[in-house]
């Protein structure tokens, strides 16, 4: 027991932020968000208590290996002066919202305390976004910097199995008291599991089914880790199921594809690591979740049909992109080019975007899903500015570079029946290209929506992309001289 808390204590306190943040209204409700900063400070003291350390080390060796890995991050300083642009934001504030006759629509917002800072409007507003990214950049380091290979697939298998049981709540709500969030809470729209959004929902579960899709195939092809292909089986089942459940057409969408992809890329991965029999149940097992998905994707009557149905196909980027949302992101580039540095601060947009619209539109913006500009590169622009989204651009920039390196550069492996080493695309991890394919996945949707507006897809997202680059172990000098001479193993 303790040695399983040395080697996952501070795994366990990443994976609680993504915990708590989906069973709390999906990460998108402010009421919600007072716990993360404990508990990020909570994932900060277990990287001091349990510094990764070598065998033979003493605590203050590994301590100081800890903090000169830290020191050597680039995140270390992108992180922190985001977090600071952030915190000045949230502290400029607040404005008012006045009568001005010369101004294009007859209204204002005064200037902020110190006008030459960054700002927001609304102070608890604007310490949404920084309470996010507080959490996003602590869970970063502590993967980077703290968690071994296993405690990284650690984290992963959390994401699945949390994605897992939030699936079953959805459909148990929807069966014993449709309409009720957590069976008391009344809601006027559909909404599924936590979420109140219907679409944060889609986007949670393809990145987790995604996910474990990853995980079940190195299971399965992986001996040591085979016995865990039951529960992740189930955990894969549970997690698509909550696609559909989430009734959101991009996630269906999308996460018919990647679970398509990866049952073709699951057969050239596994022939040749499994036997023949289990290669065929496997396929078999596949073959019924995609029958059972397509009858109930074309069954007269069923949800699912019916919001298939609203897809025009033939003119499909319109359909999915449809409404006044081109308007909203117009409007939020027009706020942009006034504020293009630092931007009008968290959920500035849904305050500013009424001064550069006509009086005449007014009323369409209360109507549901104005408050966003269902765009999310453009929204953290409009009201981050070029500093704050840069900052975010580059963080995210870090992770895909290193993830691809360290994608790139994995080892090969030696395939023990042939002692011949596996092709690259042979060799790389399922579970890296799950990761992959889930980070694909939400980057596309928040082009035509907000997945990044739920702080519980954002970890994901992010936490995932830091534990890209050990999933794969890197080449080492030694592999290379022992492929050169396979046969030796033998003796």
């Amino acid at each position: 027991m303790i040695r399983k808390l040395v080697k996952y204590g501070v795994a366990f306190h990443v994976a609680l932020l993504v915990i708590y943040s989906s069973w709390a209204r999906g990460g998108s409700s402010s009421h919600y968000l007072w716990a993360l900063p404990f508990l990020a400070l909570g994932v900060l003291e277990m990287m001091l208590v349990l510094p990764p350390a070598a065998r033979g080390d003493t605590p203050e060796k590994s301590l100081s290996r800890l903090f000169r890995s830290l020191v050597r991050d680039p995140i270390l300083y992108i992180g922190a002066a985001l977090l600071i642009f952030l915190t000045i934001q949230w502290m400029n504030g607040p404005c008012e919202l006045v009568e001005d006759a010369e101004a294009f629509s007859g209204w204002k917002y005064t200037d902020p305390p110190s006008p030459s800072l960054p700002f927001c409007v609304d102070r608890p507003e604007a310490l949404q976004p920084l309470i996010w990214f507080l959490a996003v950049v602590v869970a970063v380091l502590a993967v980077r910097n703290s968690l071994k290979q296993s405690a990284r697939f650690f984290v992963l298998k959390c994401i699945a199995v949390n994605g897992a049981l939030l699936s079953l709540l959805g459909f148990a709500q929807l069966l014993t008291c449709p309409g009720k969030l957590y069976w008391y809470r009344v809601m006027p729209v559909y909404f599924f599991s936590t979420f109140g959004y219907p679409n944060h929902a889609g986007t949670f579960f393809t990145m987790t089914t995604a996910i474990t899709i990853g995980l079940l195939i190195r299971a399965i092809g992986d001996p040591e880790h085979r016995r865990e292909s039951g529960w992740l089986t189930l955990a894969f089942i549970f997690n698509a199921a909550g696609i559909y459940g989430s009734l959101c057409r991009a996630a269906i969408i999308m996460g018919s594809l990647i679970i398509a992809a990866f049952f073709i890329y699951a057969i050239f991965y596994l022939y040749s690591r499994v036997s023949r029999p289990r290669l065929l149940a496997t396929a078999a097992v596949a073959f019924f979740i995609a029958v059972c998905a397509t009858i109930l994707a074309v069954t007269p009557g069923s949800p699912l049909k019916a919001e298939l149905d609203t897809v025009d196909w033939s003119n499909f980027s319109s359909s999915i992109y449809a409404g006044d949302r081109k308007e909203l992101a117009q409007g939020a580039l027009d706020i942009w080019q006034d504020y293009p540095w630092t931007g009008v601060g968290g959920w500035g947009f849904r305050r500013y975007i009424g001064l550069y619209w006509p009086e005449e539109k007014w009323d369409a913006l209360l109507g549901h899903g104005r408050a966003n500009v269902h765009n999310d590169a453009i929204q953290f622009l409009c009201e981050h500015g070029m500093i704050g989204f840069g900052l975010m651009l580059a963080m995210a920039i870090v992770l895909i570079v290193h993830g691809l390196i360290g994608v790139i550069m994995g080892r090969r492996e030696v395939d023990l029946r042939t002692m011949r080493r596996r092709t690259w695309l042979g060799s790389v991890s399922p579970c890296a290209w799950g990761v992959m394919a889930a980070a694909a996945a939400m980057a596309m949707h928040s082009t035509l929506d907000l997945p990044f507006r739920s702080v519980a897809n954002t970890l994901i997202w992010f936490i995932g992309l830091a534990c890209l680059p050990g999933l794969t172990p890197r080449r080492r000098t030694s592999d290379t001289k022992a492929a050169q001479t396979p046969a030796s193993t033998t003796h």
